[in-house]
Protein backbone atom coordinates (compact mmCIF):
# COMPACT_ATOMS: atom_id res chain seq x y z
CA UNK A 1 0.00 0.00 0.00
CA UNK A 2 1.66 3.22 -1.24
CA UNK A 3 -0.10 5.20 2.00
CA UNK A 4 1.79 3.11 4.60
CA UNK A 5 4.83 2.95 2.69
CA UNK A 6 4.57 7.24 2.99
CA UNK A 7 4.26 7.37 6.71
CA UNK A 8 7.25 6.31 7.68
CA UNK A 9 8.91 9.70 5.16
CA UNK A 10 6.05 12.03 5.80
CA UNK A 11 6.47 10.80 10.11
CA UNK A 12 10.17 11.43 9.72
CA UNK A 13 9.80 15.16 8.02
CA UNK A 14 7.82 16.00 10.93
CA UNK A 15 9.17 14.50 13.96
CA UNK A 16 12.24 16.45 12.47
CA UNK A 17 10.34 19.69 11.90
CA UNK A 18 8.52 18.98 15.27
CA UNK A 19 12.32 18.74 16.87
CA UNK A 20 13.25 21.55 14.77
CA UNK A 21 10.84 24.03 16.08
CA UNK A 22 10.99 22.27 19.68
CA UNK A 23 14.87 23.25 19.87
CA UNK A 24 13.89 26.80 18.47
CA UNK A 25 11.61 27.71 21.21
CA UNK A 26 13.71 26.08 24.09
CA UNK A 27 16.74 28.27 22.95
CA UNK A 28 14.49 31.68 22.23
CA UNK A 29 12.94 30.39 25.93
CA UNK A 30 16.17 29.62 27.81
CA UNK A 31 18.47 32.48 26.49
CA UNK A 32 15.83 35.42 26.10
CA UNK A 33 13.42 34.93 28.02
CA UNK A 34 13.88 33.26 31.03
CA UNK A 35 17.09 35.68 32.07
CA UNK A 36 14.24 38.46 31.57
CA UNK A 37 11.72 36.24 34.24
CA UNK A 38 14.81 35.76 36.24
CA UNK A 39 15.63 39.01 36.54
CA UNK A 40 12.40 40.25 37.49
CA UNK A 41 11.87 37.62 40.11
CA UNK A 42 15.11 38.52 41.83
CA UNK A 43 13.55 42.32 41.48
CA UNK A 44 10.91 41.10 43.09
CA UNK A 45 12.61 38.91 45.54
CA UNK A 46 15.32 42.22 46.37
CA UNK A 47 12.53 44.54 46.56
CA UNK A 48 9.94 42.20 48.68
CA UNK A 49 13.17 41.73 51.18
CA UNK A 50 14.15 45.49 51.16
CA UNK A 51 10.29 46.17 52.40
CA UNK A 52 10.52 43.44 54.87
CA UNK A 53 13.87 45.61 56.37
CA UNK A 54 12.47 49.01 55.92
CA UNK A 55 9.22 47.19 58.08
CA UNK A 56 11.93 45.20 60.69
CA UNK A 57 13.75 48.66 60.85
CA UNK A 58 10.75 50.92 61.17
CA UNK A 59 9.01 48.63 63.65
CA UNK A 60 12.17 48.98 66.03
CA UNK A 61 12.52 52.43 65.40
CA UNK A 62 8.71 52.78 66.39
CA UNK A 63 9.38 50.31 69.66
CA UNK A 64 12.38 52.75 70.39
CA UNK A 65 10.47 55.84 70.20
CA UNK A 66 7.18 53.81 72.28
CA UNK A 67 10.00 53.19 74.57
CA UNK A 68 11.12 56.99 75.03
CA UNK A 69 7.75 58.08 75.00
CA UNK A 70 6.98 55.71 77.68
CA UNK A 71 9.80 56.74 79.66
CA UNK A 72 9.28 60.62 78.98
CA UNK A 73 5.42 60.31 80.25
CA UNK A 74 6.50 58.45 83.35
CA UNK A 75 9.24 60.86 84.17
CA UNK A 76 6.39 63.61 83.79
CA UNK A 77 4.07 61.85 85.69
CA UNK A 78 6.60 61.58 88.21
CA UNK A 79 7.08 65.01 88.05
CA UNK A 80 3.51 66.11 88.17
CA UNK A 81 3.15 63.31 91.53
CA UNK A 82 5.83 64.88 93.08
CA UNK A 83 4.37 68.59 92.29
CA UNK A 84 0.95 67.65 93.26
CA UNK A 85 2.38 66.29 96.21
CA UNK A 86 4.75 69.16 96.92
CA UNK A 87 1.58 71.74 96.71
CA UNK A 88 -0.17 69.42 98.92
CA UNK A 89 2.39 69.50 101.39
CA UNK A 90 2.36 73.50 101.41
CA UNK A 91 -1.35 73.34 101.15
CA UNK A 92 -1.11 71.31 104.60
CA UNK A 93 1.75 73.57 105.89
CA UNK A 94 0.42 76.77 105.37
CA UNK A 95 -3.64 75.53 106.32
CA UNK A 96 -1.36 74.39 109.73
CA UNK A 97 0.18 77.58 110.30
CA UNK A 98 -3.21 79.63 109.51
CA UNK A 99 -5.21 77.12 112.01
CA UNK A 100 -2.44 77.77 115.11
CA UNK A 101 -2.68 81.48 114.45
CA UNK A 102 -6.47 80.95 114.42
CA UNK A 103 -6.23 79.17 117.57
CA UNK A 104 -3.70 81.73 119.10
CA UNK A 105 -6.18 84.41 118.22
CA UNK A 106 -9.26 82.61 119.86
CA UNK A 107 -7.18 81.66 122.83
CA UNK A 108 -5.92 85.26 123.33
CA UNK A 109 -9.83 86.76 122.41
CA UNK A 110 -10.80 83.90 125.19
CA UNK A 111 -8.38 85.10 127.74
CA UNK A 112 -8.82 89.43 127.22
CA UNK A 113 -12.93 88.44 127.59
CA UNK A 114 -11.90 86.54 130.30
CA UNK A 115 -10.79 89.03 132.11
CA UNK A 116 -13.11 91.53 131.08
CA UNK A 117 -15.80 88.99 132.25
CA UNK A 118 -13.78 88.63 135.62
CA UNK A 119 -13.69 92.32 135.86
CA UNK A 120 -17.47 93.00 135.31
CA UNK A 121 -18.39 90.33 137.73
CA UNK A 122 -15.85 91.88 140.54
CA UNK A 123 -17.67 95.62 139.59
CA UNK A 124 -20.98 93.73 139.54
CA UNK A 125 -20.41 92.03 142.71
CA UNK A 126 -19.26 95.70 144.17
CA UNK A 127 -22.45 97.16 142.70
CA UNK A 128 -24.68 94.76 144.09
CA UNK A 129 -22.95 95.41 147.87
CA UNK A 130 -23.62 99.15 147.26
CA UNK A 131 -27.31 98.64 146.08
CA UNK A 132 -27.56 95.76 149.07
CA UNK A 133 -25.90 98.98 151.09
CA UNK A 134 -28.62 101.22 149.72
CA UNK A 135 -31.30 99.00 150.61
CA UNK A 136 -30.31 97.95 153.86
CA UNK A 137 -30.19 101.74 155.04
CA UNK A 138 -33.70 102.09 153.88
CA UNK A 139 -35.09 98.89 154.73
CA UNK A 140 -34.10 99.69 158.17
CA UNK A 141 -34.72 103.92 157.48
CA UNK A 142 -37.96 102.46 156.81
CA UNK A 143 -38.99 100.14 159.60
CA UNK A 144 -36.72 101.90 162.69
CA UNK A 145 -36.40 105.00 161.37
CA UNK A 146 -32.65 105.06 162.59
CA UNK A 147 -30.06 106.01 160.08
CA UNK A 148 -27.57 103.71 159.27
CA UNK A 149 -24.48 104.78 158.29
CA UNK A 150 -22.73 103.94 154.54
CA UNK A 151 -19.90 102.10 155.92
CA UNK A 152 -21.38 100.31 157.86
CA UNK A 153 -24.29 98.99 155.83
CA UNK A 154 -21.46 98.46 153.44
CA UNK A 155 -20.07 96.05 156.22
CA UNK A 156 -23.03 94.28 157.21
CA UNK A 157 -23.77 93.79 153.59
CA UNK A 158 -20.33 92.29 153.15
CA UNK A 159 -20.17 89.66 156.17
CA UNK A 160 -24.04 88.28 155.01
CA UNK A 161 -21.97 88.12 151.67
CA UNK A 162 -19.10 86.02 152.81
CA UNK A 163 -21.52 83.63 155.33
Amino acid sequence: MPQIDQISTIYASQLLWLLLVFAIIFVVIGNWMMPKIEGTIHARNDKIQGDLDAAEKARDESASTQAAYTAEMDTAHRGAHDAVQAAKDAAARDTEAKLKAAGEAVAERVAHAEVALADARGRALAEIENVAADAVRDIVERLSGAKVAEGEALSAVRASLAA
